[in-house]
């Protein structure tokens, strides 16, 4: 009763979650290089060539002022690759510049989510959906999938376990008939792939279902998530030397690299810091204001809580940013395990049907196969 209870609701799911889910593992598995996509079709705007050092971060912001005084700068990202252009996000919904950091020259100015990249991401994540009536739902229904995909990955494992024989059941004889063949198959990828696809699965729902993942990772670690400090701007003055600032933040962490730098908007506002070490785990964050500068708050990346961890990671975790090249490359074929599974489930159902209409109409299936059994 609990094989077939399984089977059914596995079969439920399929059918209720299997184009959307299809739709989020094509285009997730195209995101999981998507930055690289975007700049082999556009190589003119990421592309420079290395001229020496950088240029300190208070002389580019000021290049970049006089060419687009309207734009407002709001955080510096930092690429580590000496010809590869950095990007400015822009306050005010004004989208992003790509500059040389060695001249401060802009290299264009756009919308992030209106390049290939973009619209790629915004299929992804919701749809194509963008009235800020309807958006909020669209980006529910995701997380919904996402969490269909958990549901499905432990139901299939659970059939998988109830009947005996769990690992002979995962070898795989091409000499049989192939509706076997795509039985075993589908039982193995989903056996060996189930905790990769639960990952991807909860750190998607998480990006939008923030209470309910936060709080899952906060019971099940027994830890805490770190809050970000709350800053009281009275009284403090303005940074006035923003590359002092900077060397004040980064001599928190010596050893770390500079990726990222969240601009003061205000008079008293601090700039933060966004820090990356050697190795797995979140960035570490320094806040720096006043003037001198010094530092406000930090968060050692190193010292985090595992639950901190977790929740600092989920980007990087959803998209395999994490480990080195070939972590990306499995994590592209751990994108496209959902098609495959929808694209087999289709296969395999469809089988059943015309199965049970042979059967039906009194005719002997093809290939002369016996009648199914409920453990096939």
């Amino acid at each position: 009763m609990l094989y077939r209870w399984l089977r059914r609701l596995h079969l439920a799911l399929f059918l209720i979650s299997a184009v959307p889910l299809t739709l989020l593992s094509l285009t997730g598995a195209l995101l999981v290089y998507g930055p690289e996509l975007q700049e082999a079709l556009e190589p003119e705007i990421w592309a420079v060539e290395p001229r020496g050092a950088p240029l300190p971060v208070r002389e580019l912001l000021g290049r970049v002022a006089e060419q687009r005084p309207e734009l407002k700068p709001w955080s510096v990202a930092f690429d580590p690759r000496p010809d590869r252009a950095w990007r400015i996000w822009l306050g005010g919904g004004q989208g992003a510049m790509n500059v040389d950091p060695y001249d401060g020259r802009v290299l264009a100015h756009y919308h992030p989510n209106r390049n290939a990249q973009g619209i790629v991401t915004a299929l992804h994540r919701r749809w194509l959906v963008d009235d800020k009536t309807a958006a909020p739902w669209v980006r529910h229904a995701v997380s919904a999938v996402a969490l269909a995909l958990m549901l499905q990955v432990l139901v299939g494992v659970g059939i998988w376990l109830t009947p005996p024989r769990r690992l002979a059941r995962l070898s795989v004889d091409f000499s049989k008939r192939p509706r076997m063949v795509v039985i075993r198959l589908h039982q193995l990828a989903g056996v060996t792939t189930a905790l990769l696809l639960l990952t991807v699965a909860f750190t998607g729902l998480a990006m939008y279902w923030h209470a309910p993942a936060r709080a899952a990772i906060e019971a099940a670690t027994g830890s805490r998530v770190a809050e970000q400090p709350e800053l009281e701007t009275a009284g403090r003055a303005p940074i006035a030397d923003l590359d002092a600032a900077v060397a004040v933040g980064r001599a928190a962490f010596p050893e770390a690299r500079l990726r990222h730098l969240r601009v003061p908007s205000r008079p008293g506002d601090a700039a933060v810091l966004h820090l990356e070490a050697d190795g797995i785990g979140p960035p570490s964050r320094v806040w720096v204001g006043d003037h001198p500068p010094r530092i406000l708050a930090l968060q050692d990346g190193a010292a985090a809580s595992t639950a901190t961890w977790i929740w600092q990671m989920r980007y990087p975790l959803h998209v395999g940013e994490f480990a080195g090249p070939v972590v990306r490359a499995l994590w592209v074929v751990v994108a496209l395990m959902p098609a495959a599974f929808v694209a087999t489930g289709l296969w395999l159902y469809g089988n059943r049907r015309r199965h049970a209409w042979a059967v039906s109409a009194g005719r002997t299936p093809r290939g002369g196969e016996r009648t199914r059994t409920s453990r096939d």
